[in-house]
């Protein structure tokens, strides 16, 4: 269920399936130049362990990077205006982010909102890390409500925040009439978006199955 689901999250957060992906083409790739005696690869018994126990190690890497750089990317899309300045601020947060130190991150993160009470951004990034990473929905919702409620929040981060607060209520926080209450608001407050129309069937879909 959602704690399974959870800690895959959690596993693929890590780079280690990447790596395991790369290792395997590392290897294979190799393993073909090692018996065709490719020019260039060393005919010895460690030529092919060696690649894959490289390739692991890059595939990883570049996971963890990519991966640590998802809050930069979603919010140059919500927040295009400050997503330079900002990112170059605050990266030292993504950095823990990209190490795994997801506790202090969050922690580093609500302590930029407490500084900083008007910009719903750093509640939106400890949301998505207590929601996702640390499984504390009831902490994620109180974020990403937090951050919807305040004054000034562009209508884009508002319809990313009510999709949070919707997800969570349909997923592990398992309350349906709240989800529906909050699919309805999106609905009347975001009109003609493609996050109303997608409430809408989501809607649908809740009320078909009841």
């Amino acid at each position: 269920g959602t704690m399974r689901h959870d800690r895959v999250n959690n596993w693929w957060h890590t780079g280690t399936p990447q790596g395991v992906f790369v290792a395997m083409v590392a290897g294979a790739l190799f393993t073909v130049a090692y018996l065709v005696n490719f020019q260039g690869i060393p005919h010895h018994a460690l030529t092919i362990p060696a690649a894959a126990l490289i390739g692991f190690f890059v595939g990883k890497g570049l996971a963890v990077a990519v991966m640590g750089g998802s809050g930069r990317m979603a919010q140059a899309v919500y927040m295009p205006s400050a997503a330079g300045s900002y990112a170059n601020t605050h990266s030292h947060i993504d950095a823990m982010e990209a190490k795994g130190e997801y506790r202090q991150a969050v922690v580093a993160w609500e302590q930029v909102a407490a500084v900083q009470p008007l910009d719903p951004w750093p509640l939106i990034r400890a949301g998505e890390l207590y929601m996702r990473i640390l499984r504390e929905p009831e902490q994620a919702l109180d974020r990403f409500r937090q951050a919807r409620g305040l004054p000034g929040i562009g209508p884009e981060l508002h319809r990313y925040a009510s999709q949070q607060v919707i997800d969570l209520y349909l997923g592990p926080l398992g309350d349906r009439g709240r989800a529906m209450v909050e699919l309805r608001r999106l609905i009347d407050q975001h009109p003609g978006t493609r996050e109303a129309e997608g409430a809408r069937k989501a809607l649908a879909q809740i009320k078909s199955e009841r």
